[in-house]
């Protein structure tokens, strides 16, 4: 069993689709979401070989194949992290998701003392919001944790830590607590599993970036 203590007071806020794109309507207004937000950063080099490779047609299905494997995969992790009973985990999350859950069992087991789960939270300062999978400590360390899974490991995980360096300064933003850590917890279907572990400040810049790139407007 996980120890849970207690989050700090964050306003609630709703997640709303606006022009067909992921928004939350907070108490300071309509802030798009940071997943919509990283969209717009250019393709890593592999990403745009490979659907060139495999056309768009495979690649998109291959995309959306991922995301209902990840869906599937969070709710197993946070089921897990939450104390419910994990009984039949093959036939509730599915064969590929229980399998990736089974690898990345060794690093959830680092976790404790758990403030938060898949709680919604918002910059003022950066007018984003989103939704972390986890704020609790990471092998003794307060650290603002996400759940990733892949066909195979991956180079480039870049977009990630500024997904979670966006989280850390949102948190920070609305509890007056410093994250020093992002932790990216990443199981994969050829059977590997990898931690990677850094300080937020070293991706600020490329948070910067993102943004204005999504200002500009031409998603990727």
């Amino acid at each position: 069993m996980f120890n849970h203590i207690e989050c700090p007071e964050i306003p609630s806020i709703k997640r709303i689709t606006v022009d067909g794109k992921r928004h939350y309507q907070t108490p300071t207004g309509v802030y798009v979401s940071i997943t919509e937000t990283l969209r717009y950063m250019p393709l890593p080099p592999g990403l745009v070989e490979w659907k060139e490779k495999v056309g768009e047609d495979v690649a998109n299905y291959k995309m959306r194949e991922g995301g209902i494997r990840g869906t599937r995969l969070h709710n197993a992790v946070e089921s897990y992290l939450s104390g419910k009973p994990m009984l039949n985990i093959k036939q509730e999350y599915g064969v590929t998701a229980a399998g990736l859950f089974e690898i990345m069992m060794p690093a959830l087991n680092q976790i404790d003392n758990i403030m938060a789960l898949e709680k919604p939270i918002y910059s003022t300062a950066l007018e984003i919001a989103g939704t972390p999978d986890c704020v609790a400590e990471f092998g003794g360390v307060l650290s603002l944790i996400d759940f990733k899974s892949a066909t195979r490991m991956k180079d480039d995980i870049e977009n990630w830590l500024i997904q979670t360096t966006f989280y850390s300064i949102a948190w920070e933003e609305l509890t007056g607590q410093k994250i020093p850590q992002v932790v990216i917890i990443l199981a994969t279907e050829d059977g590997k599993l990898e931690v990677f572990k850094s300080n937020p400040m070293d991706h600020i810049q490329k948070l910067e970036k993102a943004i204005d790139y999504y200002k500009k407007g031409v998603a990727q």
